[in-house]
């Protein structure tokens, strides 16, 4: 049994203290947690948009003549940035 008497003031200020102090650490924990999973999706998201842009510049790049001709340049770089942006964008909402 725990005798009320034989509490001191010194065990009374450790819980209050040492919750605070957990709570400190389990929000450090969770900010770099979060940090590392930031760091490892924007390489893996990173390799996603570069591969695509590749792939459309490559396919860009095959086609004719005639349709480069026909095409105004900003536009096709304005879509091509869009859809940069779009994979970006999906990437960003599935994490």
């Amino acid at each position: 049994t725990v005798d009320v008497a034989t509490i001191d003031a010194a065990s009374l200020g450790f819980v209050p203290l040492s919750l605070v102090v957990g709570y400190g650490v389990s929000r450090a924990a969770a900010s770099g947690m979060q940090e590392l999973r930031n760091a490892v999706f924007a390489h893996v998201a990173q390799d996603a948009i570069r591969r695509v842009g590749r792939q459309v510049f490559n396919h860009v790049h095959s086609l004719d003549m005639s349709f480069h001709l026909n095409r105004n340049t900003g536009t096709l770089s304005r879509v091509l940035d869009r859809g940069n942006r779009s994979i970006s964008f999906v990437l960003n909402a599935m994490v």
